[in-house]
This record gives structure tokens, sequence and C-alpha cells, in this order.
């Protein structure tokens, strides 16, 4: 098997990747690539997995000249792509007027025939998560009857057409982002690197499709009420240091609080408040474990007035209490 990737952002030059059949590998391969165009920075990451390939887009550009990304296999796949940060449109060179969108804050499983197909971004700022797979391996994690139920699948794999499976795509809740951030940011090394992240793959694949159901659920709200909650999310992870009540958050939505409540669970998959705890405490976890916070001064950034507090709520969704990050 083997993936080509040509970025306009890398001085076009072209990256070739060389696979066993099913990504079959015995050992964790890891790389990293920070050599962008003048104006790019960031990183972009591959993490090579038994059965699975990995690449994270993490970087910005501020030139105004819009990029774009070939991507060329000589394989049919599964793409499980995540959007954490901006959106994107992409297309097979087969069939260039019919283009398929994700957008920020959205995920979803492509079926990729051998092919070669162009993205396009529509941001400065790309965070893009993107993990190859085969048949075999959604076999082995889903069974028969969840790739039975496919339809669209079916009908794709037998025409030999690129298809998006979730239509539009379905929301990334903060349980996803939770997931996808500590996939990411594992800190083992050796063996145990390569055991957890593993069952970190298996634990997003699994949790990002059986989520799929909700869908039907959210299928029976607007586009712009979906719209108005993914402006809401945005409007509270910018904003976790303000004190952050139903009424405000509601009246910002367009929606009443009781509404409010019920379909931002609808979507999100939790309350409100637990929501924006959990990105309390992942934004606070990042300010001490990579900008060296002190715990008093992450409570305080993410809007807890007493530290202590912030340490019970740490310790009750994480386990363990945040002085072990510093440790």
């Amino acid at each position: 098997m083997e993936i080509r990737f040509e970025s306009s952002e890398c001085n076009g030059e072209e990256l070739v990747k060389n696979f066993e059949k099913d990504f079959e590998t015995s050992s964790l391969i890891e790389a990293e690539y920070s050599e962008f165009k003048e104006g790019v920075t960031g990183t972009v990451k591959e993490i090579h997995l038994n059965n699975a390939f990995v690449l994270c887009q993490d970087y910005k550009n501020t030139n105004t000249e819009c990029y774009t990304l070939k991507v060329s296999h000589n394989h049919p796949v599964f793409l499980l792509q995540f959007s954490m940060e901006g959106g994107l449109s992409f297309f097979s060179n087969h069939s260039p007027d019919k283009k398929f969108i994700l957008n920020k804050n959205a995920y979803n499983l492509f079926f990729i025939p051998a092919s070669t197909y162009t993205y396009n971004y529509h941001s400065d700022k790309k965070h893009f998560l993107n993990i190859y797979f085969t048949e075999s391996y959604l076999l082995s994690k889903m069974g028969f009857c969840f790739i039975r139920s496919l339809k669209k699948y079916q009908k794709a794999k037998k025409e030999n057409n690129l298809s998006a499976l979730f239509d539009d795509g379905l929301i990334l809740n903060a349980k996803l982002r939770n997931i996808v951030n500590e996939f990411l940011n594992c800190s083992f090394d050796g063996m145990t690197r390569q055991s957890y992240l593993e069952s970190k793959l298996t634990e997003l694949v699994l949790t990002a499709l059986m989520s799929t159901p909700s869908k039907k659920d959210s299928n029976k709200l607007r586009n712009e009420e979906i719209e108005a909650l993914t402006n809401i999310e945005n409007y509270i992870q910018n904003h976790l240091k303000e004190e952050l009540t139903i009424e405000k958050l509601s009246l910002k939505a367009g929606f009443n609080t009781s509404k409010f409540k019920k379909v931002f669970k609808q979507v999100y998959g939790m309350p409100v408040f637990k929501y924006i705890t959990a990105l309390r405490i992942e934004k606070a976890k990042q300010l001490i474990e990579e900008y060296n916070y002190t715990i008093a001064q992450a409570s305080y950034k993410v809007g807890y007035k007493n530290p202590q507090h912030f340490t019970v709520a740490f310790k009750k969704k994480m386990g363990y209490l945040p002085s072990e990050l510093i440790k």
C-alpha cells in the first residue's frame, strides 16, 4: 500500500508512505515535520500503529494565498477525520464537481477508493486528525453487522466512488475532544506508549462511530440551530475565565433556557455545565503541563476563584490530583 501527500504549504514537496497490507506493523513508528513555506508555522505528526495510520495537522499560515493538499493512494481506505480547528472541502480528481465538506467541530467517516483527491482549506488555522484504516480494521473493531449497516459504504464500494458515510458530518463533542487530546498528548515511552496509543485509538474509533445514532436526533434541528450551538461552543472555549450561566449562554444562542439545555445535551451528549467543566479541566491541564502554570494560576485562568474547588473538580474527572502533573 502507498499513500502520497503533496502540500503547497511544504513547497510542493511530496511525502511518500509505503505500508504493508492493511497497515500492518509490529512496532510503533512516529515522525514529526515542521518545515513549511515562509509564514506557515506548526507541525504535522504521523503515528503508524498496527492496522492504522494517523496524521495530525496542527499549523497556521499568515499568507493570503489558498493552500491545498493533494493525496493519492493505490488501495481503498477508510478515513475517519476530525476537525478541531478550521474547515475544509475535498474532491476526487475524477469527479471535481462533487465536493465533500468537513466543518469546524465536526467529524466524518469517508470511504476513499484508490484515487487522487485534493483538499482546499477554509481558514489560516488548521487542526485536523486523520485516521486511515481498511475494512479489516473496521471489521475487527465494530463487527460485521456494523459494516453491513453502512448502506452508503456498500454502494460506494460497489461503484468505486468516494463517499461521506454520515451525511454532513457529526458533532465533535467534549468527550471525543478529550480522547483526541489524550491520544495526541501521550507521555509514555516504549511498549507502554504503543499499548496506550493503540487502546486510545480503539476508544476514539468506537466512541466516534457508536455516537452516530444521536445524529437522528440532531437531524430534527435546523441548520441555523446547529450553527448557533457551534458558535456557543466556540464562545465557551474562548471565555472559560468568565462566569458562564445558562441564562447568558441561552440568550446568546437565541433559545429559551429550557430549550437550550435540551438541545445542547442532545447535540453534545452531556449537560452544559458538565461540558464547561470538562473544557476547563482540559485547558488547565494544558496550561500546567505545557506552559508551567502553577495550579493556582491555571485554576484562575479557567474560571475557578478557589484553587481548592478546582482541585476537587480535577480529581473527580481525571482520577488523580493536578499536583501529579507537576511531578
